[in-house]
């Protein structure tokens, strides 16, 4: 995320998205520390999901109306066709990690273990249905990337109101992280 705002503003477009950013880049953490899916297919599922979050947000309006899906057809045919390649999307994953041979112990994500729980005797299948696995998928990602989103864009608004927050953030980070690269064993060093 870093990297795309650095390249847009010395390429010099000032505006930035926040929120969109920040969706998506929520949505490409969840779908590679959850999925093991990389960053394009990851963009890719997290635009279609968000396209359909809206258009069912935009439907939702209209609770308790009677026959609104055959009223707005073109809404409900958008969100069916969005579902469909989220589906489709979110099942070449599954297929792809059931038939793959290679042994993940110590990095496993949910798609493992859930993959792992749904065998029984060997067999795929006997617990839940592939389509169950893929509501599962669209459910994690659908509540996950959102939550982390939104905190995300909190914690943002919140340090720009105050500048005080800002200043020991980055006095810590200087301390702890000095001129190294932040990885995973640096951040356990942050208190704030």
């Amino acid at each position: 995320m870093m990297d795309r705002w650095t390249t847009r503003i010395n390429s010099g477009n000032l505006e930035i998205d926040i929120e969109r950013e920040i969706v998506a880049t929520a949505g490409e953490i969840i779908a590679r520390t959850s999925f093991g899916i990389n960053d394009d297919n990851a963009r890719k599922i997290c635009e279609k999901l968000r396209a359909l979050q809206m258009a069912l947000f935009k439907t939702t309006r209209y609770v308790g109306v009677p026959y609104i899906k055959f009223i707005d057809i073109k809404k409900t045919l958008e969100a069916m066709k969005l579902g469909k390649e989220i589906d489709k999307l979110l099942l070449y994953f599954i297929e792809s990690r059931k038939e793959s041979k290679i042994i993940r112990k110590g990095r496993e994500d949910l798609l493992d273990l859930l993959l792992h729980e749904n065998q029984v005797d060997g067999k795929y299948g006997k617990r839940l249905s592939t389509k169950e696995l893929v509501d599962e998928c669209k459910t994690f990602f659908f509540a996950g990337h959102e939550t982390t989103a939104l905190a995300i864009s909190w914690t943002l608004m919140l340090l720009a109101m105050n500048e005080d927050w800002q200043n020991q953030l980055r006095d810590e980070i200087r301390e702890v992280v000095g001129d190294k690269e932040v990885d995973i064993n640096v951040l356990a060093g942050l208190k704030k």
